[in-house]
């Protein structure tokens, strides 16, 4: 096996790869699209590995420091994609490669901020420094080593930059290049089963006492579950306290454990399970064409993308879900992008009650941690259709079958606030390509683009011109 990597590294406006060699202790266990830490300069930064190579593109290595995680964090495809991206758009590898990881996963480098023995004994109001510095070296002496970012929020505009080197000159200072650890990670949360063998419960404490009574209640209620139950719901249910848990755990009742649980915004969703409706004729025609291009490409075929023109209420949102049905009968998976305007609870609910339990959910207002576990439940092999806006695109699937883009004209699927600059729509096919899946486009307004490319043949029209009588008549 090859024992050198190249790799994409995590620093501001740099372009090009790099290569490593694999330490003894990493051998076997890096390959494609792993998180790893490797040295930059005089600094450790973050990396993600592209691929293995037989022989390095320069005399001397150095070694990769460290592995973030165990299992790869971009699929092969996703690699190829973020290459093509960068070849397209001309914006650094590096940037692409971050934009298909979830939020707070990819970390820069940034310097730790600590006091020498000087400085903490420095007193800030007999020495001649400025108000700037005095501030600093207060806020050291305070909290501690601080790194950059977090001087930054303590002093906000206060240009302490200047401050931090005159400090360093007086020798009060010592500065030291850091890599945070990723600010997401997974949700650990504290569980409670019965003991086995379960003591006698004579003795629950003063009998007729109100602590006897919750340590009954709290045992009589985890007899009820038959299952491990989370501590807070063992509060809630039973308006038992810490005091308790510790004094059951301590006598052998019970027995305290953590466990990790997924962050799942549609675990609350509340759905009626839903049968497909009969096809229209004009559905039904276009059912067809989209069936034989999902067959044909689960057969090895390229197909090319599908443009599907249907007017409002023709019932487009029905192709989309017998596309993913078809997709995961076949054992790939599907991603569903939305406009985040119409990602609706409406939109949402008719994916969840067709397929329970294996959808996930992307959107802006998902909390971080909500977005990461998303994707590592998708990474997992755990869900099988993920809906969102066009952030959605990266989610980590292994089998990908198909890509729906739903209103594909829509202005919000371009990314143009910083590199790299791309439309989603675009990029969804190239992707489909590259993975050998199937792009469905769908709009009641396509774009002069799409309806040119459809119009020389390079992808497929469809159409649903007329309304579905149900919607004329609501």
């Amino acid at each position: 096996m090859p024992s050198f990597v190249e790799a994409v590294v995590n620093v501001p406006r740099l372009t090009g790869v790099f290569h490593y060699h694999l330490p003894p202790e990493l051998e076997g266990k890096v390959g494609d699209g792993h998180l790893v830490v490797v040295p930059f300069g005089r600094q450790q930064v973050q990396g993600v590995v592209l691929r293995l190579v037989e022989a390095p593109s320069v005399t001397s290595t150095r070694p990769v420091s460290a592995l973030l995680d165990p299992a790869p964090v971009l699929t092969p495809a996703q690699i190829a994609l973020a290459e093509e991206l960068s070849r397209r758009t001309l914006a650094p590898l590096a940037a692409c490669v971050t934009l298909m990881l979830p939020p707070g996963l990819a970390q820069m480098v940034d310097t730790l901020y600590s006091l020498t023995p000087a400085g903490e004994q420095a007193d800030a109001a007999q020495a001649d420094l400025t108000p700037a510095q005095v501030r600093l070296l207060t806020l050291l002496q305070r909290r501690g080593p601080l790194r950059g970012r977090q001087i930054e929020r303590a002093l906000p505009r206060k240009r302490w930059q200047a401050s931090a080197r005159a400090l360093q000159r007086r020798g009060w200072l010592r500065l030291r290049p850091v890599l945070p650890p990723p600010s997401v990670r997974p949700k650990m949360e504290r569980f409670v089963t019965l003991a086995a063998p379960q003591p006698e419960k004579e003795n629950l404490g003063r009998r007729g006492g109100a602590a006897e009574s919750r340590r009954r209640a709290m045992l009589q209620y985890m007899q009820a579950q038959h299952r491990p139950v989370p501590v807070r719901e063992l509060y809630a249910q039973t308006d038992g306290q810490s005091a308790d848990l510790r004094w059951l755990a301590k006598a052998g009742y019970i027995v305290v454990f953590e466990q990790q649980v997924w962050r799942d915004p549609l675990a609350e969703v509340d759905f009626v399970p839903a049968e497909p409706p009969r096809l229209t004729a004009d559905q039904q025609t276009v059912w067809q064409k989209v069936r034989a291009g999902l067959q044909r490409s689960a057969q090895g075929e390229k197909v090319a993308p599908f443009l599907l023109y249907g007017v409002t209420g023709s019932g487009k949102t029905e192709i989309y879900l017998r596309a993913v049905e078809e997709t995961l009968r076949q054992g790939r998976q599907a991603i569903v992008l939305v406009p985040e305007i119409a990602l609706t609870p409406q939109t949402v609910n008719r994916f969840v009650a067709r397929f329970p339990g294996r959808v996930g959910l992307v959107h802006s207002r998902l909390s971080a941690g909500e977005r990461y576990d998303t994707w590592r439940r998708a990474r997992a092999g755990e869900l099988s259709v993920v809906v969102g806006p066009r952030s959605a695109l990266f989610t980590p699937f292994s089998r990908l079958g198909l890509i729906v883009v739903d209103e594909c004209h829509d202005d919000s699927y371009y990314q143009s606030e910083s590199p790299p600059h791309y439309h989603a729509r675009e990029l969804a096919a190239l992707y489909a390509r590259l993975c050998g899946a199937v792009c469905l486009m769908g709009s009641a307004t396509p774009d002069v683009v799409s309806t040119y490319r459809a119009a020389r043949g390079e992808w497929t029209p469809l159409k649903l011109p007329e309304r579905i009588l149900a919607h004329r008549s609501a």
